[in-house]
């Protein structure tokens, strides 16, 4: 039965949950490449690499699963349910990788992201609960609400990482020999207090509105007695939805690939110990979410969104990317190498000439430009790329069903999660940053050349208005027709 009035308290709720399971699930990513070298000093990045990747892979099994039951019960509290106690166990098999043998580290990292990638599955009753609560005008400041807190938790998790500092790296004993807690593992707790919060609220705070038989028998006893003159609507241009999806994904690939090198770029080229590149980044994190979290609720909450232009902001952004990629590129003339200080397999500060080939002639970028140009690329300009790509999207598909094609959409983010941190990994390690660098200059020039030559195609589908008949066969004037909106 369509929405007659927005409930906002059911879609608030939903953003509120976005943002606690994006913040919880992505809270690891400062300190999880440095406990990993800690605990297993043989860890190779493209280990690192492909503990991102199992999660991303999770997320997307996770997403099909939950929305399937999703729709086959026409109810998004179980699937979400399941979703925390998902994420809730994730965090708990995090707190063994302390007390396993080094050689199983990496292996129970995997495991922790896995079941935490399934839990993110989340995001599919979310967006789907979020749009049965909302009315078709208000759906974009829904969607808005849903998309916001997950880019907001995405980078504001990270940044509490500069809570745990203090603890240091022995912290302190739960319990002696099996349990203690230090800013390696603290993580996992904060994760298990949100996801708990999360699932309480949604026990106590989620009345979620199901249709009863007697609504659904009335709804098809007014279809079968009345017409419509329906607003029939053409095939989508498939070209044009696989740009956006393509959009969706090279941005995502550019976001993950520096954020997985960032910890091995730091400790590199700018010379930081273990605990300095975890706190360097973790107040990167929270800089870029604080900006983000300001343009999202501008987007939402005034007319900021009147301003965007769907094409335009979409290539431009990517140019601002391959900006920032080109202001911290190790050029030739830089001064500076990675060897002016020799490498220590302690603190592991330095380029290990003897792992990797490439650090003889690597200059260094200054340093400001790697901060700078993070903080501008992903908490200024990809909020705007977020909202102009989703919002033009939307308007090539026929508005009466979305359902596959938005998951589609969804999907093309996390697949950018499951392939970023195993290819940038693997050039990073036999190239080198100068290479890995390339690489997502090509890749977002090349989708920015798709915006340019299929300019023309790239525009919202018009309806085709169709004149129906009544039951007896008879041709109704339009005026008397009564329009059901679906």
């Amino acid at each position: 039965m369509p929405c007659e009035r927005t409930n906002w308290r059911v879609v608030y709720l939903m953003g509120v949950f976005s943002l606690i399971q994006n913040t919880q699930y992505s809270i690891y990513l400062t300190s999880m490449f440095s406990y990993l070298k800690k605990l297993d000093s043989t860890a190779t990045e493209s280990q690192f690499g492909w503990i991102m990747a199992t999660s991303s892979l999770g997320h997307c099994i996770g997403c099909f699963v939950l929305g399937w039951w999703n729709s086959r019960t026409n109810r998004s509290a179980p699937p979400m349910h399941c979703g925390f106690l998902l994420m809730l166990a994730s965090n708990l098999v995090y707190l063994l990788v302390d007390s396993v043998p080094p050689t199983w580290v990496a292996h129970i990292m995997m495991l922790s992201r896995l079941l935490g990638g399934f839990g993110m599955g989340n995001s599919s009753p979310m967006r789907t609960c979020a749009s049965l609560h909302s009315t078709a005008s208000d759906r974009s400041k829904a969607m808005a609400s849903i998309s916001g807190g997950r880019s907001v938790g995405t980078v504001v998790g990270p940044g509490l990482q500069l809570m745990f500092l203090p603890l240091g790296e022995v912290g302190f004993v739960i319990l002696p020999g099996i349990l203690s807690i230090h800013s390696n593992n603290a993580p996992a707790f904060l994760g298990i207090v949100l996801t708990m919060v999360g699932f309480v609220s949604l026990i106590v705070l989620f009345e979620e509105e199901i249709a009863e038989e007697s609504d659904k028998k009335a709804i098809t006893d007014l279809e079968s007695n009345y017409t419509t003159i329906k607003d029939e609507y053409p095939s989508s241009d498939i070209v044009a939805m696989l740009i956006c999806m393509l959009t969706r994904f090279v941005q995502n690939f550019m976001q993950i690939s520096v954020e997985t090198l960032a910890p091995a770029i730091l400790m590199m080229m700018y010379f930081q110990t273990r605990q300095e590149a975890v706190a360097s980044m973790a107040t990167t994190y929270l800089t870029t979410g604080l900006i983000a979290t300001v343009l999202y609720l501008l987007i939402i909450f005034t007319k900021l969104s009147t301003v965007v232009r769907d094409k335009i902001f979409n290539s431009l952004v990517l140019i601002l990317f391959v900006c920032h990629l080109l202001a911290t590129y190790s050029w030739q003339f830089y001064s500076d190498y990675v060897l002016d200080v020799e490498f220590s397999n302690e603190t592991l500060i330095g380029c290990d000439e003897e792992h990797f080939t490439w650090c003889s002639n690597l200059t260094i970028a200054p340093e400001w430009t790697f901060y700078v140009g993070y903080i501008l690329s992903f908490g200024l300009f990809m909020p705007f790329i977020n909202v102009a790509n989703a919002t033009l999207y939307s308007k090539l598909l026929n508005p009466d069903c979305q359902g596959t094609q938005q998951s589609l959409y969804d999907i093309s983010n996390t697949t950018a999660r499951i392939f970023a941190p195993v290819f940038i990994t693997l050039i990073y390690s036999a190239y080198g940053p100068r290479r890995a660098w390339e690489f997502l200059c090509i890749l977002l020039l090349f989708t920015t050349f798709l915006w340019i030559i299929f300019d023309k195609r790239l525009v919202p589908l018009k309806p085709i208005q169709k004149q129906m008949f009544d039951n007896d066969g008879f041709e109704q004037e339009k005026s008397s027709k009564t329009k059901l909106v679906s």
